[in-house]
This record gives C-alpha cells, structure tokens and sequence, in this order.
C-alpha cells in the first residue's frame, strides 16, 4: 500500500483507504474516488498534480491530495 501520489504513469491501481480527516474523505468520494474503485494513471510528474483515468472519465488530483489515498497495485483487467 502506497500513496497515489507514488504511483508510475500507466499503472492501475485500486484505492485502499484514506489518510485524512472526515471532510477530506468525502470532498475525495464527492469527487469520485471511492474506496475500492480502480484507476489508471494517465499522468504524474512526480510531485506535481497527476491525473487517474476510469473509463471516459478523467480526475485531476494535486499533489496534497494524491498523497493522502492509499493505493495498492493491480493488474489490468
């Protein structure tokens, strides 16, 4: 389990929990990210904002935030 904002161009990976308070969490699930939803991740500059794909729909997350989703690596399906 890593922070999202780790994560490699091109890998997917399955959110695992959040480590932030009640209104972080749920300004994330507001936004779509939900505890075992799978993403890939289109874009990430390594300390700057990154972006995860699902589907059709593109998410913009800065740094802060990517940091505090817990993810965990999966294969592609």
């Amino acid at each position: 389990m890593v922070p999202l904002a780790l994560a490699e161009p091109g890998v997917m990976v399955e959110v695992v929990s959040f480590r932030c308070g009640r209104s972080c969490a749920f300004r994330l699930q507001e936004m779509g990210i939900v505890k075992g939803a799978r993403y890939r991740v289109t874009s990430s500059s390594g300390g700057g904002p990154l972006i995860l794909a699902n589907g059709d729909t593109r998410i913009g997350l800065g740094a802060g935030m990517a940091a505090k989703v817990m993810v965990q690596e999966v294969g592609d399906e």
